[in-house]
């Protein structure tokens, strides 16, 4: 018994510890639980106020938008019901209206010699004062108002063209490359990409080292200077622009402002702005291509002083192979330029080169002709003389005919096999031989033939006639 009441207390005791851990347990996890629904509360709270904020944003967004847009529709209207485009602008001392002229140069080129033309990528800008395009902006931080390009044919602009200008066009890649914006106080301002293609009076005397200056002239198309007068505003070039020509290096620009008198009605002046591109073409080219090539022929040309005169066929084909590689590369250059009737300083250079070149050539005629003129003095000089003095005046001379020593040589012992006198069917029965290149050693052999003959004939008066007989031969050269 006694037993069994110990055992029910260590019960009892054990289920008043359970009780007493499962109390902690729980009153630990109730605090836990009001932690976490108290930051989920906070959460949301943060979140609802969040949405709140942002819907009332959204709201004023949504309203200012409308209001804007509200206010530039009635702003258009109104100012498109107040002006007539078909009259310009007006100031209040009905003095002529001002318009300012800027332009931005993005490229130049190509620039055409033969046709005098060269080409530019810029951007075009004009200004203009237009009062009755004045609005009163919602937001007085920002007075200027972007328009459409479209919006440009419902409002006057001025009749803006390049008097000098070949062909020019707008850029309308992928939509037509016009900024219009109008401030509050009506000035407008309108900016357009353009290509412009303009003629250029080159002036070429000193081609290829020419510099030329190419203008862009602007005026308008109706106006006159009492109604409308440009201003420049400014005109720049882009920095890398001069890394883009090939042949031209630009040097500088300079503009100016004129009243012209327009051939249309008499006492009546046309505003008018120029602009001058300094360009300046770089030798290069042609220092590679023309003026190095012509010079080595000339060079080459003369290497003909240092051959043999008996070498005809190289001293003639030298010559003619440079006259005509002197034809063919200088004057095939003018087919690049316009055909001017005055000189340039490259065709002065080439006509010289070809002066030496064919000069070159002449020298060798002139040559073979002295060499006649003296082989006819030395005939000559062989009359009246005698016997051996003769013989010794024809070895000496055969021997500078034939560029040898005098010791080498004797007029005897020529070959004569082409002057022997052989039947008339001979020559179906021998060999051609190779007949001698020189026409001073035929005329050589030819004498020594002549004497030989009075030999045989005659011995006696071989030594008498035989400078007559000479001088007669040689006289028909």
């Amino acid at each position: 018994m006694q037993l069994n009441g110990i055992r029910s207390l260590c019960r009892a005791q054990e289920m008043h510890t359970r009780f007493d851990v499962a109390l902690k347990s729980g009153t630990r996890a109730i605090f836990a639980s009001d932690r976490f629904m108290n930051l989920f509360f906070v959460f949301v709270l943060l979140r609802t106020s969040t949405a709140l904020q942002q819907g009332i944003s959204r709201n004023q967004r949504s309203t200012y938008n409308t209001t804007l847009i509200s206010y530039t529709t009635k702003l258009l209207n109104t100012i498109l019901l107040n002006q007539d485009k078909k009259f310009r602008p007006t100031n209040p001392d009905s003095s002529p209206l001002n318009v300012e002229i800027d332009i931005s140069v993005r490229s130049m080129g190509p620039i055409s010699e033969q046709d005098m033309e060269f080409s530019l990528d810029c951007y075009f800008r004009q200004k203009w004062l237009d009062r009755r395009l004045a609005f009163t902006p919602i937001n007085p931080d920002k007075p200027v108002m972007p328009l459409a390009s479209k919006m440009l044919k419902d409002i006057w602009v001025p009749d803006t063209y390049i008097r000098n200008g070949r062909k020019s066009y707008l850029h309308t890649l992928t939509v037509p490359n016009i900024l219009f914006r109008v401030r509050s106080d009506g000035q407008v301002h309108v900016s357009q990409r353009l290509t412009i293609k303009t003629k250029c009076l080159m002036f070429l005397r000193k081609f290829p080292m020419d510099v030329q200056a190419c203008p862009i002239e602007i005026g308008s198309l109706g106006y006159f200077t009492n109604d409308l007068i440009y201003y420049w505003k400014d005109v720049d070039l882009d920095a890398k622009m001069g890394n883009m020509l090939s042949q031209y290096k630009i040097l500088g620009l300079f503009k100016s402002e004129h009243n012209l008198s327009d051939y249309r009605q008499t006492h009546r002046n046309i505003s008018v702005l120029k602009v001058y591109f300094k360009l300046q073409r770089q030798q290069g080219y042609y220092v590679l291509q023309i003026y190095t090539p012509c010079t080595l022929l000339v060079v080459m040309s003369w290497v003909s002083f240092w051959i043999n005169k008996e070498a005809s066929p190289a001293r003639v084909a030298l010559g003619i192979m440079t006259v005509l590689s002197m034809s063919t590369l200088g004057f095939g250059l003018r087919t690049d330029l316009p055909k001017v009737s005055h000189s340039t300083a490259l065709d002065i250079y080439i006509l010289s080169c070809f002066g030496f070149v064919f000069a070159a050539m002449v020298e060798y005629a002139v040559i073979n002709y002295a060499q006649i003129v003296y082989i006819r003095k030395q005939v000559h000089d062989l009359k009246g003389l005698e016997s051996n003095r003769a013989m010794e005046k024809m070895r000496l001379f055969t021997a500078g005919l034939m560029g040898a020593r005098r010791e080498t040589i004797q007029v005897d012992d020529l070959a004569l096999d082409e002057e022997e006198d052989l039947p008339w069917y001979s020559f179906l029965f021998r060999k051609k031989a190779a007949k001698q290149s020189s026409m001073f050693y035929r005329m050589a052999v030819k004498a020594a033939k002549a004497r030989r003959k009075l030999k045989m004939r005659d011995p006696a008066k071989a030594s008498r006639q035989f400078p007559r007989q000479t001088g007669e031969f040689f006289g028909n050269f």
